[in-house]
């Protein structure tokens, strides 16, 4: 009997770990909570990720992406997958932020900037991450999230109109300014520190 059920556990869990993202939020709005261990096992780390390029805080990031996995478990029979998941998921993740922002204010601990993963110039790659991290940090907060959800968690600019509540429009016209204002932002930082050599 023992061994009956250990097979069907691993059972359940393969064929979870294989369905796509609308199996699983239909298999947790039917209360399978292995269904919901898997989305939070696949979008865990870009939730904090994307909460942590916001909030410049670890620990915030950690907590923003819980409230919202707790949000999304609540939710979740309510969902009627007009978006996709990771969308849903991505706006309330940033709606958190921005609420959070909005309480107090913060600054990006510098220490704590994620390092990029290229390893041809180690030194250069901190340097650029830091870099990158404090650009974020100075950027308009409407500006910054657009960019994180098209160059970070690659979402398509419709995704990103759902997720933010956006006209499609409003959206592409926001990605180019961000884009612009972050390489204004780099070559500014990169002239300042040529000329401080």
């Amino acid at each position: 009997m023992e061994e009956a059920v250990r097979h069907d556990a691993l059972a359940l869990e393969r064929r979870l770990a294989a369905a796509g993202d609308v199996e699983l939020v239909a298999a947790c709005a039917e209360g399978i909570p292995e269904a919901f261990r898997e989305l939070l096992s696949r979008y865990r780390r870009s939730a904090v990720g994307l909460a942590y390029q916001m909030l410049g805080n670890m620990e915030d990031a950690e907590d923003v992406a819980q409230e919202a996995f707790v949000r999304v478990f609540v939710a979740i029979p309510r969902f009627r997958g007009q978006a996709a998941f990771s969308t849903w998921l991505y706006r309330i993740v940033t709606n958190l932020c921005l609420g959070d922002r909005r309480r107090r204010r913060r600054t990006v601990d510098l220490e704590a900037v994620r390092e990029p993963r290229a390893a041809d110039n180690p030194a250069g790659c901190v340097t650029d991450g830091l870099l990158a991290g404090q650009i974020l940090a100075e950027m308009a907060v409407e500006l910054r999230v657009i960019l994180l959800l098209r160059e970070q968690e690659g979402l398509s600019y419709r995704d990103i109109a759902e997720a933010l509540d956006l006209p499609l429009g409003t959206v592409r016209s926001r990605l180019s300014k961000a884009r612009m204002t972050f390489r204004r932002l780099w070559n500014e930082a990169l002239q300042s520190g040529e000329e401080q050599q």
